[in-house]
């Protein structure tokens, strides 16, 4: 499986203009005592050269280190080796110091933590961890080259100097690399968070499509099927019939309107989502396609959610539609709502002395129904029982 970078927050050219930001202002601050020393220093004009050219690449590094972070982390390691390598500087700021010192440690070299960040929070692996062992390595060169440093230290007192040498060098690594890991690490979590948010909503809507657009399509069809043998024998019936199979077709319309409408920027659901209150509507609807459905409600009502209203009915919905697509001519279905202590359970069964004419578990039906269920903290159990199918729910109140 191929690794990729994690995704850098916010636009492009702002993370180069922030990055850029920062290069100037490290170079105001850290370029002129080094380019100072150097020139002061005491050292053959070749090196003077090459010093001067790799303390400003490295502060121009910093500034292209967001667009190309290994390329800007590679060729700042071959500044730094040069600067590791170079002789000691002398003039006036070594006699401040004490004695001669290394370029390394020129206050520009700190801007190599910066470009160590910079790989290790905007590349994929295995780049991080190559950088790692390359600024692990810097860091053994730059404290065997500085081992030995005296300044104006007594000789007593020099294991101090290489015990803070050495802390200091290793943890401004480890500090760096660790503070680039974690971005890395935050901004693909972000990312993981909108990809898991973005799949929940495209479920949520997928579920909201397939009960409205399964149910209305099964009554329309029942409506149809069972008006073309009525109005052969009736005919003063079609207007009435054809009304039917309108309104259903406009209801699922405006349910279909209501949904799209949250997939375009700004805009709000075009109708209210169904609560219980809508339930003998859906039942009456259910009958007008020749389905003798009952419905029976027990017990004292329970304040609920608006979610877990909607869900209640998307669960009567779905199953009764799947009573009118599968189950055979004659059958009849029963919706029990019974409100508990804490709770309401749902019950649709269907009664069928024969066996069933589909199959409903081959559907998303009932997987969009376990799917509503959880997101609301309810439970669902679905299958056959004797004489027919039994849909039941419990959703907390």
């Amino acid at each position: 499986m191929t690794t990729i970078a994690p995704p850098s927050p916010g636009p492009r050219w702002l993370g180069g203009a922030l990055q850029g930001g920062l290069a100037g202002a490290l170079a105001l601050l850290l370029l002129p005592v080094g380019i100072t020393s150097v020139r002061d220093g005491g050292v053959r004009p070749a090196w003077t050269t090459v010093l001067i050219v790799a303390l400003v690449g490295l502060h121009v590094l910093v500034a292209l280190a967001h667009r190309w972070p290994r390329e800007a982390f590679g060729l700042g390691c071959l500044a730094m080796l040069v600067v590791v390598a170079a002789p000691d500087l002398g003039g006036p700021t070594a006699l401040e110091a004490g004695g001669p010192y290394s370029p390394v440690l020129l206050p520009t070299g700190l801007v190599f933590f910066v470009l160590l960040y910079a790989v290790a929070a905007h590349t994929a692996a295995p780049w991080p961890t190559i950088a790692l062992g390359v600024g692990l390595t810097g860091c053994f060169l730059a404290v065997v080259r500085l081992w030995d440093t005296a300044f104006v230290l007594p000789v007593s007192a020099q294991w101090v100097w290489r015990l803070f040498l050495t802390a200091a060098v290793l943890g401004g690594t480890a500090a760096a690399w660790a503070l680039g890991r974690y971005r890395a690490t935050r901004t693909a979590w972000i990312g993981a968070l909108a990809e898991r948010g973005a799949a929940d909503e495209r479920r949520r809507i997928a579920r909201e499509m397939h009960d409205v657009v399964a149910h209305s399509l099964a009554v329309m069809v029942a409506q149809a099927e069972g008006g073309r043998m009525v109005v052969a024998d009736q005919p003063e019936r079609a207007p009435q019939i054809l009304e039917s199979i309108a309104t259903s077709g406009r209801e699922a319309l405006a349910e279909m309107r209501g949904l799209l409408g949250v997939l375009r920027d700004g805009a709000s659901p075009g109708a209210p989502q169904p609560t219980l209150g809508d339930l003998p509507a859906l039942v009456e609807q259910v009958r007008t396609t020749g389905l003798p459905v009952d419905l029976a409600v027990a017990g004292e009502p329970l304040h609920l959610l608006p979610v877990r209203e909607t869900a209640a009915y998307r669960l009567v919905q779905e199953a009764l539609t799947n009573v009118v697509k599968h189950a055979p001519r004659g059958s009849s279905a029963t919706v029990a709502l019974t409100w508990e202590a804490a709770a309401l359970r749902v019950a649709i069964s269907n009664e069928d002395a024969t066996a069933p004419a589909g199959d409903p578990t081959r559907g998303r039906g009932l997987l969009g129904m376990q799917e509503r269920l959880d997101a609301v903290g309810g439970s669902f159990r679905a299958g056959r029982v004797e004489g027919g199918w039994l849909v039941e729910a419990r959703i907390p109140a």
